[in-house]
């Protein structure tokens, strides 16, 4: 037990939100189908695999240990969404669509994906598969390029985008749906033709969703934190990922994915996220002024936060 308390008390933000998550949905998974899931393994070792990376800064305290601790939830992001299209269904008895349908009539009066429907054209949707397609892009382009940066940037990043990723992640366990394009698919009268890109992303979309991915949007949680985080932190980026960036918030309307309830529990979850990393710059700042313990590594060559 000892060592599992080590763990948490050196742990930084998004480990803890991550493996609240990560226990949360165990027990529940444990309450519903018992020990002898076969599922039920893949969050134990889960667990073990974020203990492990807390000790191995703390054994080793160098910026390659920090690398392969911060490199671990990328991996774990990944295992977790591809699990819960098997998981959800499991600890869940039935989606919820019909809610976020109804809570959507409730805000705006009916459904925004409908409302658009006169603005449909080829070219807008072929823009709006591109914008949607581009979050993949982005997100891959920054995990890896704020994982080579200097350490205290790297942990910044990490604990704001992971602790989004765990909050997301409750939230499709709480609340699974599929998205208006499948369960409201009758409600629609106008199909979504384009060109490559449009034709491109329906063919592999049905392959790439757990089924259950829906609130909050995380495509626009993300993409709105890695476009402000940029704009902190590397404004050339920032300006080169602009207009893609906010093409994809509409498109999420637009292509019928998600409901106008989903983006919004999205950018919360976003400001959420640049608060968590707000609050991890001061850590670091603090950390690098008192030398707080063995597991705070500095690079040499970063002397001052910008």
């Amino acid at each position: 037990m000892s060592l599992w308390r080590e763990s948490w008390r050196d742990s930084l933000i998004h480990e803890r939100v991550f493996a609240c998550y990560v226990l949360f949905t165990l027990i529940r998974l444990i309450y519903s189908a018992g020990f002898s899931s076969p599922h039920v393994l893949v969050y134990f070792g889960s667990l073990a695999l974020m203990a492990g990376g807390v000790l191995l800064t703390r054994r080793y305290p160098s910026v390659w240990a920090w690398r392969g601790r911060l490199v671990i939830y990328p991996v774990l992001m990944n295992i977790m969404f591809v699990n819960l299209r098997w998981v959800s269904p499991l600890i869940n008895d039935s989606k919820k669509d019909a809610i976020l349908w109804q809570i959507d009539k409730w805000i705006t009066g009916g459904s925004l994906s409908v409302m658009l429907e006169p603005l449909i054209a080829p070219p807008l949707t072929e823009f709006f598969s591109f914008c949607y397609m581009f979050f993949m892009v982005y997100l891959f382009l920054s995990i890896v390029v704020w994982l080579f940066s200097p350490t205290p940037i790297a942990r910044i990043f990490y604990a704001g985008l992971f602790s989004l990723y765990g909050i997301g992640y409750f939230g499709y366990t709480l609340v699974p749906a599929v998205g208006p394009y499948a369960v409201y698919a009758s409600e629609f009268t106008r199909p979504l033709s384009g060109y490559f890109m449009t034709n491109f992303l329906a063919s592999i979309y049905p392959t790439g969703t757990n089924y259950t991915d829906i609130f909050p949007s995380l495509h626009c949680a993300i993409t709105t934190y890695l476009l402000l985080f940029d704009m902190k932190w590397n404004r050339r980026r920032f300006w080169i990922c602009l207009v893609p960036s906010v093409g994809l918030l509409f498109s999420t309307i637009y292509l019928r994915y998600h409901y106008f309830v989903d983006v919004l529990a999205g950018l919360a979850v976003a400001a959420a996220a640049l608060f968590i990393a707000h609050a991890a710059r001061l850590r670091e700042e603090r950390c690098s002024r008192e030398k707080i313990n063995r597991s705070c590594y500095h690079d040499n060559k970063l002397k001052v936060l910008p």
